[in-house]
């Protein structure tokens, strides 16, 4: 589906993650740390032909993991919360969910594969276009085009957070026009600020991101006060 390879493209190109969640997964045996906090929650709006979603992204500057909430995850589940981690250091997935009463979580493997793809970016072509200000922060404006699809992203580096530190530099070949310089001005601080993705073929998968708003926040997650699935059945650890 071509607004996948729009996510994963966007995560080649500016080292973040959007939205991509559903990549198939395994069981992981890993321990997770006591506590995962964060610092800020980086929001994005996707807007498409069938309307809107929210997701909301949890940062902590300097480490190699982020969290994800959207009510997209409990929607048919409305009793149910969810929240997700992502440890690149540990390779795992860790969902966090409260259920009749229980704190449970599931962990699956996790690689930087499942979020990059196979894609091979050299049959792109990559151009800087014209800045702009977005939610007050400089944003410079990236292009990147084939037969089929153009995208078009604006990322800052005025911004203390970024998903570089967690999935670090990782493109197959670089598209034709792409400046190396560009990866390592954003190798601290990078955030995608919009993208616009346009399907030359099927006008029904376009779609734009934008980020609306970039708030502190104290949130943390106490691993320790989740159980496995089993054991909240009463099965053990």
């Amino acid at each position: 589906m071509k607004t996948q390879y729009a996510t994963r493209l966007t995560i080649t190109f500016l080292l973040l993650m959007v939205f991509q969640l559903g990549f198939a997964q395994k069981k992981s045996n890993s321990e997770l740390p006591p506590v995962y906090d964060f610092d800020y929650i980086y929001k994005l709006k996707m807007t498409h032909k069938k309307g809107e979603m929210s997701f909301d992204y949890y940062l902590k500057k300097g480490e190699k993991y982020f969290g994800f909430d959207s009510a997209e995850m409990s929607k048919s589940s409305p009793d149910t919360k969810m929240f997700m981690v992502m440890d690149n250091d540990l390779g795992v997935t860790a969902m966090f969910m409260e259920m009749m009463g229980k704190k449970i979580v599931q962990k699956s493997k996790l690689k930087g594969s499942d979020m990059i793809g196979d894609e091979d970016s050299s049959k792109y072509t990559f151009t800087k276009i014209d800045s702009k200000t977005i939610l007050g922060h400089e944003c410079e404006g990236f292009q990147s085009e084939n037969d089929d699809i153009k995208v078009t992203f604006y990322i800052t580096d005025d911004v203390p957070v970024s998903f570089n530190e967690i999935w670090g530099a990782n493109i197959k070949k670089l598209p034709k026009g792409f400046d190396p310089a560009w990866m390592k001005k954003y190798e601290e601080n990078g955030l995608m600020m919009e993208m616009i993705f346009v399907d030359k073929k099927k006008s029904k998968n376009n779609m734009t991101m934008e980020c609306v708003g970039l708030d502190t926040t104290d949130f943390s997650i106490s691993t320790s006060e989740y159980g496995s699935m089993m054991s909240a059945l009463g099965g053990g650890n």
